[in-house]
């Protein structure tokens, strides 16, 4: 396996300069914007199953040997970032068949607990446009971008539509990304009608679309999406920020059974002070975790989570799982 990068104006450009040197056994790591320049990280394979993020792939599991331990620290996991006894029961419950074993796995308990959808970018259909809602600055622009950068790295056709005609700097900035990725961008009304244009002719084009904030408290916010609900048939993808308040699990489950929100997109980890607010939401709904966003900057790509990952990030002692085995 090799890592190499490659750096032009342009998405596209870069991606015909790895097509023309390196064919098509190569799978893309990473976007960046550096210096109005896009670079893009590619790993060559020799007869492995690439995946769109192979530096996520499941590496060598963290265990627990003492039983103790493992209630302990699920317990512990559970208090510091206020999930709530029902969760943590229900944890301890899918916990509970491993405690025999040697080597207790705390990771593969907690996927039974929570869905996630490493393959999301690969299963979006061209026929579904995929709408990103979610309340006011949430980063809803700034993901849509990341997701088009993705689709465009795996050699997907893109269109961006703005329906958010509220947010004046929105406009300018997903313009701004649309023409550095070099993807076509509509805004407002053109939207509107394009995107009709479209669906009817069933482009091959990914759709993504972007939306005003949502009160989901206010039923008058919802009014333009329940008009959109009845007109078309969409992939609806709802971001849920890390740092949001807890009390507003119930409005998002509403939220999410109303409109048959298929994925979730977890923003602002990296100000998040407790995880209480996606992962309580994510269990109870059972709608599956597609990506998570690291960053507001368009150079840091989306990436996968799974069990593993989100187990260490809420493991905040800073010990790996192997060394507590009291």
């Amino acid at each position: 396996m090799q890592k190499i990068t490659i750096t032009a104006p342009t998405l596209n450009e870069a991606l015909q300069e790895v097509k023309r040197r390196f064919g098509e056994d190569v799978v893309i790591e990473r976007t960046e914007e550096i210096n109005n320049q896009i670079r893009i990280t590619v790993t060559l394979f020799d007869g492995e199953e690439p995946i769109l993020v192979p530096s996520l792939r499941n590496t060598t599991k963290n265990r627990i040997d003492n039983p103790l331990s493992a209630i302990r620290l699920v317990e512990e996991i559970c208090q510091e970032h206020y999930l709530g006894t029902d969760f943590k029961d229900f944890w301890l419950k899918c916990l509970s068949p491993y405690l025999t074993l040697t080597g207790i796995d705390i990771a593969e308990s907690l996927s039974e607990c929570l869905n996630f959808e490493p393959q999301w970018i690969r299963k979006i259909l061209s026929l579904k446009p995929v709408v990103f809602l979610g309340s006011f600055g949430v980063g809803k622009t700034q993901i849509l971008a990341k997701v088009a950068a993705l689709l465009k790295a795996s050699d997907r056709a893109v269109e961006i539509y703005n329906l958010d005609t509220l947010k004046t700097s929105g406009q300018g900035l997903l313009q701004a990304y649309a023409h550095k990725l070099d993807v076509p961008y509509y805004f407002g009304k053109e939207a509107w009608g394009t995107l009709q244009e479209s669906i009817k002719t069933q482009s091959e084009a990914v759709k993504l679309i972007d939306t005003p904030g949502v009160n989901f408290r206010n039923s008058e916010d919802l009014n333009w999406l329940i008009s959109y609900a009845q007109k078309f048939v969409f992939d609806p993808v709802l971001i849920v920020p890390c740092d949001g308040c807890v009390s507003l699990a119930p409005d998002y489950a509403k939220f999410i059974k109303k409109f048959g929100v298929r994925h979730i997109i977890l923003s602002k980890i990296d100000v998040a002070g407790s995880w209480s607010l996606p992962i309580r939401l994510a269990w109870t709904s059972e709608v599956p975790i597609a990506m998570v966003n690291e960053s507001a900057n368009l150079s840091e790509n989306l990436q996968y989570l799974n069990a593993e990952k989100l187990l260490n990030s809420l493991n905040k002692t800073g010990y790996q799982l192997s060394q507590i085995n009291d």
